[in-house]
């Protein structure tokens, strides 16, 4: 009796995150693309090996084989209203998962945790910021690894998945990589019995990409200005109003130092950031407090490597925070890694992560009032953006200081 209540509790559960994906379609998507999303389609293998070429390599290929001028805008918004769609279906299998493999005991408190996880990450891609863009073929693949990892099936099916990754977006090794890292080397250390096949994916699974990174950030910037003005053209023609984003075609194909020309992103990263974390303090301070606990929960050495390895996994973001610009795409990362991780683990039956679980699922129950609020109040920073953190702190922002266009 009680399996067939569970089973129908998470059918229950999976027909709500259906139909909160519907109201955030209806409620958040602006129909449009944005030109950084459309511009990367110029960059392809025509030209010898680009960074970012999967996709517009893609599009030449589909171009060649259809009766129609498929190199167009509505070919790319059709490519990721596509995207978007199996975005959705990987998030429904990855909760399909967790649930599956979690213990009787833990599956109220995987639910808890897998709420907050779905609310930041269905409306993050139906905005205009991150409809179409690269971060959701990126998560599609990470979240195709995390549940292998769960399975424990086909894992090698890993090393092509963030070969590919890499490939589409070189950042992919700061982004996402991270958590398939730690979940990797966890593996080798608590898989006695299969620790040499973990080791050798854990090995391609971090030299393949950063291999990838480190030619397209050092070696790749070679080619002319005719590739350039054609790279150009091209972008132009598949945007939405014949305009280009200059800056990553600049960077990618002449290999120019654009940070001159995002000192008024920067200026919004200073200004979003100063209002953000004193609004969204009350989750830090719950996440260092869940972090405390689980670190306080290492017996041994093992347990300490462990209790470091996930929690500073994030800090890969670091150079991003400090070179680049796109402060949303980062905050979500961050929030991205941990849900997942303690997710994973929960699934993975890891007792350190279940003992601290229980405990916050404890603490949760006795205060449900004050647990709603929390979740009441998430709603106030969805969706997260691309520049721009969040548009309650993009408003707040612009009060104190004024708009800067």
């Amino acid at each position: 009796m009680k399996k067939v209540l569970s089973v129908r509790s998470n059918r229950i559960y999976l027909y709500a995150v259906m139909l909160y994906m519907v109201l955030c379609v209806l409620i958040y998507w602006d129909h449009r693309l944005d030109i950084m999303n459309t511009t990367v389609y110029a960059f392809s293998y025509k030209y010898g090996f680009m960074p970012r070429g999967v996709l517009g390599s893609f599009l030449l290929l589909y171009d060649s084989v259809v009766p129609f001028d498929a190199i167009s805008y509505n070919t790319i918004y059709f490519i990721s209203e596509i995207a978007t769609a199996i975005l959705f279906v990987m998030l429904l299998w990855f909760i399909i998962a967790v649930f599956s493999r979690v213990s009787d005991r833990q599956l109220v408190a995987a639910k808890g945790l897998m709420a907050p996880f779905i609310l930041i990450s269905i409306p993050f891609f139906v905005t205009v910021d991150m409809f179409g863009r690269l971060d959701v073929f990126l998560i599609i693949l990470t979240l195709l690894c995390l549940i292998l990892i769960i399975y424990e099936k086909a894992e090698w099916l890993i090393i092509p998945a963030v070969t590919l990754a890499g490939l589409i977006h070189e950042g992919f090794v700061f982004m996402n990589l991270n958590i398939i890292l730690v979940l990797l080397l966890y593996k080798c250390i608590f898989k006695k019995e299969r620790r040499r096949y973990y080791i050798v994916i854990l090995a391609l699974t971090f030299i393949l990409p950063s291999v990838i990174f480190l030619y397209c950030e050092f070696f790749s910037h070679n080619f002319d200005e005719a590739v350039y003005n054609e790279c150009f053209a091209l972008a132009k023609k598949v945007s939405f109003d014949n305009i280009p984003h200059r800056e990553v075609l600049l960077h990618e194909i002449l290999g120019a130092d654009v940070a001159g020309l995002e000192v008024i992103y920067r200026i919004w990263n200073f200004e979003d950031s100063v209002i953000f974390l004193p609004l969204f303090s009350p989750y830090i301070v719950l996440m260092v407090a869940v972090f405390r606990r689980y670190a306080k929960s290492a017996k041994n050495a093992t347990d300490k490597f462990i209790t470091f390895i996930v929690l500073a996994g994030p800090l890969t973001l670091v150079p991003e925070l400090i070179l680049k610009c796109d402060y949303g795409r980062y905050v979500y990362a961050i929030l991205f890694y941990y849900l997942a991780i303690f997710l994973v683990l929960l699934a993975l039956r890891d007792k350190r992560v279940e003992e601290t679980v229980s405990v916050w699922k404890g603490i949760v129950l006795r205060h449900k009032i004050l647990s709603l609020l929390g979740i009441a109040y998430l709603f106030v920073f969805i969706p997260f953006k691309g520049y721009r953190i969040c548009d309650i702190v993009t408003f707040i922002t612009e009060q104190i200081w004024g708009t800067m266009t």
